[in-house]
């Protein structure tokens, strides 16, 4: 098949809009910049913000947990101070920095990691337990956890490779190249993983396109997928390492990671069920990041402008983006190819999103992607909601609450039911013959100045559940069952907010007097804990930039 030609003209196809720092309304500048001080506050050793020496006594208060809304405030924004500086921030800059809180919030704890970790060094002792005669089993970790790309409720996607006993190459055996052969070590894996205690059941999934093992841990219960020779993953995981961490070091990971849990919660984020997968979700956020005009002429820092690159990530995809004639590439820079020339087109499902797979050009990443028409529906309700919290916060700045039916139904206290339907609906009650709310004096809303404030929770939600399975975990870490049962020990390296092990708090020296300790508990270390992934070593990344079609 010949390579496809970019196309001519990207404007036919996309039309990106305006960062909020480049076009600023006329009449709204003002307002958003008047009365600003310049009080810094101090950032803790724990990443939390204090009170400056200047500040007022009511700032001293423990912050409020209501947003300027009524609404509840969210969990990634507990323990901090209104977002921005100055008494009337800039809305940009206080989306900015609610993102970054957040993908702080959101990221995984050393513990949480580490207890990833021993899953796979868990999976490698079962496989070396086994004693193949025919091959070297070695377990190979690809997807969001290889990327650190991955929310605190993500699966450890791995696979088992067969490799073919003392040889230089890394070549698959051959007593396990065919897919029966592969089904027939599926079954014998699962056996191995229930007698070892590695997890209590194993649903194998034998004649899918990947036969899998889909399981949970016994100890940490995450859910671990495993397939057989699948190699493939491996290189994916390098090229989205190798963005996030070369290419876009100061935005893609935040993008991603926002992008991920809003498709989560949603059950968007599974390839089986019609949803999207992480790499695609990373190469659409390349693909934004490699057309944008801003971008490409340094006129946007990207580290400063996160949630502006949401939204136009939402608006692009929710509402721009022509489907049906485009497929993207992130080869060369970045470039738009016609859907036909490159042979990704169907004619049956002509809606379907279309991503050249930069490890095999003939591959199109998404097109299990079968639920696409309801991605795309989401990606732009997400773009109004996001506008309609700005205008809300805007408008009730200036006039005391929102002056619009549609935004102080959206935005209110009353507005706090879970799921896009529930907002719909009370849109639609505010419409027809419904009587107009006084437009001042409601009590609804509060324009004080330190009033906390979220654009993200418009969009964005961390359930219960998710926050117990969090502390669950970092619980076990911490009574080191996991420990035990690999004859392992931790050395917390990564950070200085981890206690010492209990077998070293006795080392001090006797001329010191041991420093008071302030014990954390496991939801304390989830709140205020952030890991630092380190950038991969030389060599271990692959430049995707000059990766050509050939």
């Amino acid at each position: 098949m010949s390579t496809a030609e970019p196309l001519a003209d990207s404007e036919d196809f996309i039309q990106l809009g305006s960062s909020s720092d480049e076009e600023e309304q006329e009449e709204t500048e003002d307002q958003w910049t008047e009365d600003e001080d310049e009080d810094e506050r101090e950032t803790l050793p724990n990443g939390k913000r204090g009170a400056s020496a200047s500040a007022s006594t009511s700032d001293a208060k423990q912050p409020s947990e209501k947003c300027y809304n009524g609404r509840p405030l969210p969990p990634w924004l507990k323990g901090h101070k209104r977002l921005g500086k100055g008494k009337w921030p800039e809305i940009s800059d206080m989306i900015n920095e609610e993102m970054t809180l957040f993908v702080k919030y959101i990221s995984p704890t050393p513990e949480e990691h580490q207890m990833r970790e021993w899953v796979i060094t868990r999976m490698q002792r079962v496989l070396d337990n086994m004693k193949l005669m025919d091959a070297d089993a070695k377990a190979l970790c690809f997807g969001s956890f290889a990327t650190r790309l991955y929310l605190p409720t993500s699966d450890i996607d791995m696979t088992v490779m067969l490799y073919k006993q003392s040889s230089s190459r890394k070549t698959v055996a051959p007593a396990y190249e065919g897919k029966e052969a592969v089904r027939r070590f599926l079954y014998t894996l699962a056996r191995h993983l229930k007698n070892a205690g590695f997890c209590r059941s194993c649903e194998v999934i034998a004649h899918a396109r990947v036969p899998i093992i889909k399981t949970h841990e016994m100890i940490t219960g995450i859910a671990v997928d495993i397939s057989i020779n699948a190699d493939s993953g491996v290189q994916s995981a390098a090229v989205q390492t190798s963005f996030s961490d070369s290419v876009y070091p100061d935005a893609l990971r935040s993008i991603v990671l926002v992008i991920k849990q809003f498709l989560s919660q949603r059950s968007m984020n599974e390839v089986y069920t019609g949803g999207i997968g992480s790499y695609a979700i990373t190469l659409l956020a390349v693909s934004l990041f490699q057309m944008h005009p801003r971008i490409l002429s340094g006129g946007l820092q990207l580290s400063k402008n996160l949630g502006i690159l949401l939204i136009e990530f939402f608006e692009l995809y929710g509402k721009r983006f022509n489907y049906d004639n485009v497929c993207i590439s992130v080869l060369e820079n970045g470039r738009y190819l016609d859907k036909r020339r490159k042979g990704f087109f169907n004619m049956a499902q002509s809606y379907l999103l279309s991503i050249e797979d930069p490890c095999d050009t003939s591959n199109d990443v998404s097109k299990g992607t079968y639920g696409i028409l309801r991605i795309k529906q989401t990606f732009g309700g997400a773009y109004d909601l996001i506008n309609n919290a700005i205008f809300a916060y805007h408008q009730t700045r200036k006039h005391g609450e929102p002056i619009n039916d549609t935004l102080r139904a959206t935005a209110g206290a009353a507005a706090s039911g879970s799921g896009d339907q529930s907002r719909r609906k009370r849109i639609k009650a505010m419409d027809g013959n419904a009587k107009r709310a006084p437009t001042n004096g409601s009590g609804l809303f509060s324009n004080d100045p330190n009033a906390h404030v979220s654009f993200l929770s418009s969009i964005l939600s961390v359930s219960p559940s998710v926050l117990r399975s969090r502390e669950r975990l970092v619980q076990e870490f911490y009574k080191g069952s996991m420990q035990k049962v690999l004859g392992v020990q931790y050395q917390p390296s990564l950070t200085s907010l981890l206690p010492p092990p209990p077998d070293e708090s006795d080392k001090v020296a006797e001329t010191e007097e041991p420093p008071a300790e302030k014990k954390l508990s496991a939801q304390d270390r989830i709140s205020t804990m952030h890991f630092d992934f380190a950038k991969p070593g030389d060599g271990s990344a692959v430049d995707v930039i000059t990766i050509s079609d050939g």
